[in-house]
């Protein structure tokens, strides 16, 4: 892994050749950035904001004995802790927790996975530069910018340390600059001072256990085939509209356990951004097209009919309200 201080000071020499050599630096940054998460042992404390609300936790990282292990515990709210030993996670939350909702919100890997993206394949829709220095954690940091090309979907800033490469900061943005999501480590220890004594729970006086195995680390996102591929899509559903750069990454078709009725889902990213589809048949005077926001997170529902049968069409993910808008008025069968 090059240095990141090294990284700078060819940065500035990069003044004087073309922007590509500027880009391609700040791609090994967030590269480097990536793969700070797995390769650094830490134990930190950080705030996530998004939709007026402020969340506090602690998160402990450390390879023990060749097997990646993580202790994420919340520090307000609801007492939880979650506990990671490779890919197997004990969820420990009080009687009466939603445990689904919590389950869902577990990404299938390290905890960088829930807030580091593909940064590195995203030249076409975005464009990345640094903008000084800045400080998180008491750390100094390189600050770097990602802004989409278009207004289809939000962009980023993220604070880089120099001396670990570890995300100390990012903040989600729309088109006007306002923060919707920010995600801050406030405390951050580093390195060989990280106790494994940390990784133990704590316990919850009271609390309850849930176990789950998550799946080894999807692949590394790739950009999508050419328009005109003759690839069938994995699902009887399409959008006939996408922003630029979106593909489907993943479908599949699940029962309500209520009414036995079929939900088709939807996924879709452009390393960056992603959004969920979910159809579901509905009569007619069943549901009526709405938006809410929280936040970054848009959820749009439009109703659609095919072929006699009526449809509610739900976008869920962190797009502008306008893009989710005209992707859900698109929904249709592929046959129909």
């Amino acid at each position: 892994m090059m240095n990141l201080a090294r990284l700078l000071c060819l940065a500035t020499v990069a003044c004087l050749v073309p922007c590509i050599a500027v880009a391609q630096l700040v791609e090994q940054m967030l590269q480097d950035m990536n793969a700070a998460f797995t390769n650094h042992s830490y134990d930190g404390v950080f705030s996530y904001y998004t939709g007026g609300e402020l969340a506090s936790l602690r998160v402990v990282h450390k390879e023990v004995d060749g097997v990646q292990r993580e202790r994420l515990v919340h520090l307000n709210g609801a007492p939880r802790e979650i506990i990671r030993t490779g890919e197997v996670v004990s969820c420990i939350v009080m009687p009466g927790d939603d445990l689904i909702a919590l389950e869902k919100s577990i990404p299938a890997g390290p905890f960088a996975r829930a807030f580091v993206r593909q940064f590195d394949q995203i030249a076409d829709i975005y464009t990345v530069g640094t903008f000084g220095e800045g400080r998180a954690a008491g750390r100094t940091a390189v600050r770097v910018a990602i802004s989409p090309k278009d207004q289809d979907r939000y962009g980023y800033r993220i604070w880089i340390d120099k001396e670990t490469s570890l995300l100390l900061r990012s903040e989600l943005v729309d088109h006007r600059g306002q923060k919707l999501e920010i995600f801050m480590f406030n405390q951050l220890l580093v390195g060989d001072d990280v106790e494994d004594s940390a990784l133990e729970p704590e316990g919850v006086s009271g609390g309850m256990v849930s176990h789950l195995t998550l799946q080894a680390a999807d692949e590394p996102w790739q950009p999508p085939a050419a328009a005109d591929s003759d690839e069938p899509m994995p699902s009887a559903w399409s959008t006939r509209w996408l922003p630029a750069g979106f593909a489907m990454t993943d479908s599949h078709m699940r029962h309500k356990p209520a009414s036995g009725s079929q939900v088709s889902s939807l996924m879709y990213s452009d390393g960056l951004a992603a959004f969920s589809i979910y159809i579901e048949p509905m009569p007619k005077a069943g549901a009526a097209s709405m938006v809410s926001q929280n936040g970054a997170t848009v959820a749009v529902t439009h109703q659609i009919e095919e072929q006699g049968q009526y449809y509610l069409v739900t976008l869920v993910g962190e797009i502008p309200v306008e893009t989710a808008r005209n992707i859900v008025t698109t929904v249709h069968q592929k046959n129909g």
